[in-house]
């Protein structure tokens, strides 16, 4: 007798493999499409924590204005202010730092104070104390997977967390 395998051996062994691969392919391929999201959002989280600490080495306002139709986020100094107002007239000010949103990657909405926002720019101020106007932003990519980024009013501190999908 010679030894070998028979073709339904092969035949079961191909079966095996195609079923794992059908059930494993699927997860690394997800896993690939949110790395954009959790990036971008972890990079967010740094330049607001950049921003306040940067607000209380220069004593100055700084402000990470979320431009939620331009997928993008612009710092800039507010120079020659010692507070802020929402009336303020800030949108103008050219940024000295700026974070574009990769591809598939966008902001699903903002909160500030009590509104919510899907459309528009939202600013989040950064006091020379510490504290900053507050926040929320929720980042989204394709995939459906989502972060939450959460700016606290009397601490300024930045905050990440997944958000878990509906259904």
């Amino acid at each position: 007798m010679k030894a070998g395998f028979t073709l339904i051996e092969l035949m079961v062994v191909l079966v095996i493999i195609s079923l794992v691969s059908g059930l494993v392919g699927p997860r690394v391929i997800s896993s690939f499409a949110n790395l954009h999201v959790k990036t971008a959002t972890r990079e967010i989280a740094g330049t607001l924590r950049f921003n306040r600490s940067k607000a209380v080495g220069e004593k100055l306002l700084r402000v990470a204005l979320f431009d939620l139709d331009g997928r993008r986020v612009r710092m800039f100094s507010l120079t020659g202010m010692t507070s802020y107002a929402p009336e303020d007239k800030i949108m103008e000010t050219p940024a000295d730092m700026t974070y574009e949103l990769p591809e598939g990657v966008s902001f699903k909405e903002a909160i500030s104070g009590e509104d919510t926002f899907e459309t528009g720019e939202i600013p989040i101020v950064f006091f020379p104390n510490g504290s900053s106007s507050g926040g929320e932003v929720v980042v989204s990519g394709e995939s459906g997977m989502s972060f939450g980024i959460a700016v606290d009013d009397i601490t300024g501190l930045v905050k990440v967390a997944e958000i878990e999908r509906d259904g």
